[in-house]
């Protein structure tokens, strides 16, 4: 048989006294070292003969150069979707620039001291998933397993990164599909008292920090989200926000997903805020960011974990109320929401937590009634215990 490949095959006896077909060659690295490789192939129940065998290697591409076959372990293919997909150029982006920089470390944290010398094919779902069992992360000086969720999260960028092997068809399956890791949360999400958020909005902050944090807590709005709103994201004729931009360290980029595109229904009791800091602010224009920092001219929105941090929170715990952090409004929105009795698809597009992504001709349509009740009821708990708690 003419041989499509350089290299030799050999019929090796395992201690089993099992016959298995071995494929060696020599591939030349990208600097143009040469790397001596071997691959089982199988039994000899399984390729009759040294052709069959022969045929399994042309199947697998085996032998060929990295430009041909693609990459030889998973540190290669890391390369290859970081540069393809994880790209947060402008215009160029496939995700989110959060999502990417989560996926970098996680990849260069955890996924690539392990695994990153591995063939592809060498990598099993039972030995991913006893390695994702034993993770852990340090503390000061002590080791402490790491969270299911954060594991989870792990399991799932690796599961991508083999989609990506798949679809340029350097591999024919994904062995990550098999790795069973839940991500269930070790602690219920912190939450905030209406009571203690009501007295937060209208008797502890300025204009400016109130409206920041009424508008995170009544649309649901993320952190980068909620920085990179301008005024012409709102249309105060028909009471609707359109989330447009994520802004992650100050990088201008894609929401987290399609979904979270969709409009967002805007209370009159929110806009009438948003009117009185409008008329406040120098930076009014169309154009500008609501929270615009003044440092920078309007040309940025503020740095919301500095303004969290160094003013909201103290003025907060100086008022005797607890608050995290800016998901903590995020997560009361979503249990104010169920707990009013509203119908669990209205929760979740309000939201935005659809997994299907939604078409540009939804961003257009008319909001729900049931979307605007649901939202108005939440919105309302908070003003009625302004005028009417203990």
């Amino acid at each position: 048989m003419k041989r499509a490949h350089k290299g030799t095959m050999q019929l090796v006896e395992r201690k089993s006294g099992l016959q298995v077909w071995v494929y060696r060659w020599f591939e030349k690295d990208q600097a143009g070292e040469p790397w001596r490789r071997k691959r089982a192939l199988g039994a000899i129940t399984r390729f009759k003969s040294e052709t069959a065998a022969w045929r399994e290697v042309e199947r697998l591409g085996l032998g060929r150069s990295f430009d041909e076959s693609g990459p030889r372990n998973l540190k290669e293919l890391v390369d290859h979707y970081t540069q393809k997909e994880l790209d947060t150029e402008p215009g160029k982006e496939r995700l989110a620039f959060a999502t990417c920089e989560t996926y970098r470390l996680m990849l260069k944290n955890w996924v690539i001291p392990r695994w990153g010398t591995y063939p592809l094919d060498d990598i099993k779902a039972v030995a991913v998933e006893e390695w994702l069992g034993k993770l852990q992360r340090t503390v000061g000086e002590e080791k402490i397993d790491l969270a299911p969720g954060s594991k989870k999260k792990i399991r799932d960028v690796m599961h991508v990164l083999f989609k990506h092997a798949i679809r340029y068809e350097w591999m024919d399956r994904n062995p990550i599909a098999a790795v069973r890791q839940g991500g269930e949360r070790r602690l219920v999400p912190e939450l905030i008292e209406v009571s203690d958020l009501s007295r937060l909005i209208f008797e502890v902050l300025s204009l400016r920090e109130r409206v920041m944090i009424f508008l995170g807590f009544g649309t649901g709005l993320r952190r980068g989200e909620l920085g990179g709103i301008k005024w012409e994201d709102i249309d105060f004729e028909t009471g609707q926000l359109h989330p447009r931009r994520s802004i992650v360290r100050q990088h201008v980029g894609k929401t987290k997903t399609e979904a979270s595109r969709n409009i967002i229904p805007v209370d009159e009791h929110l806009l009438a805020d948003l009117r009185a800091w409008r008329r406040e602010t120098p930076y009014a224009e169309n154009g500008d960011y609501i929270f615009a920092s003044p440092k920078m001219k309007g040309k940025q929105p503020l740095w919301l974990d500095t303004v969290i941090k160094k003013i909201i929170k103290p003025a907060a715990a100086k008022a005797g109320i607890r608050l995290k952090g800016w998901h903590t409004l995020r997560h009361t929105y979503s249990t104010l929401l169920k707990a009013n009795g509203n119908d669990p698809k209205v929760v979740q597009e309000l939201l935005r937590h659809a997994k299907l992504a939604t078409t540009m001709d939804g961003y257009t349509q008319a909001l729900s009634p049931d979307k605007r009740r649901a939202h108005r009821g939440v919105i309302r708990l908070v003003v009625h215990d302004r005028y009417h708690g203990n």
